[in-house]
């Protein structure tokens, strides 16, 4: 069996998201910014959410291992940017919000990332954006039911 890397979603999404990464770390890099594109991803999925999550939560909203969004935790505390608390349903869980701080640096280095993704969807047409993005959310739940039966 030959396999055409080429028409195959699974390596243009790959060399998409590797451009797009690269892309702002350059920006944030730029700006002075002191974070990776995944810590920033954390901090934007958290402001997204409007309230604070468990870890647990967090790594599922941004399908990451946990141990994975806890590293990326423990320097975003340690620049006060988020803070962890005991949930008040149940002290065994920790919950994760921004702090005003991070909220504050991070509504300031939003714009650098909107310009970038703006770049990116350059000549792309709304439908064409919006049946893209409908085609990813079906993937997205096509392959998590497929990761659930194993």
């Amino acid at each position: 069996m030959h396999f055409d890397s080429e028409s195959s979603p699974g390596f243009a999404i790959g060399r998409v998201a590797y451009l797009i990464r690269s892309g702002m770390a350059a920006e944030l890099k730029k700006a002075g910014w002191p974070f990776s594109p995944e810590e920033t991803q954390t901090l934007i999925t958290l402001s997204d959410a409007g309230e604070p999550r468990s870890m647990n939560e967090l790594a599922s909203l941004m399908i990451r291992d946990p141990t994975t969004v806890k590293r990326q935790l423990d320097r975003l505390v340690e620049h006060q940017f988020v803070e962890r608390s005991a949930s008040t349903e149940d002290a065994r869980i920790v919950m994760i919000h921004l702090t005003r701080r991070g909220e504050q640096k991070l509504q300031k280095i939003l714009p650098l990332l909107d310009d970038l993704r703006k770049t990116a969807l350059q000549g792309i047409p709304k439908s064409d954006l919006e049946t893209t993005q409908n085609v990813l959310r079906k993937m997205q739940i096509n392959l998590r039911n497929h990761v659930a039966k194993d």
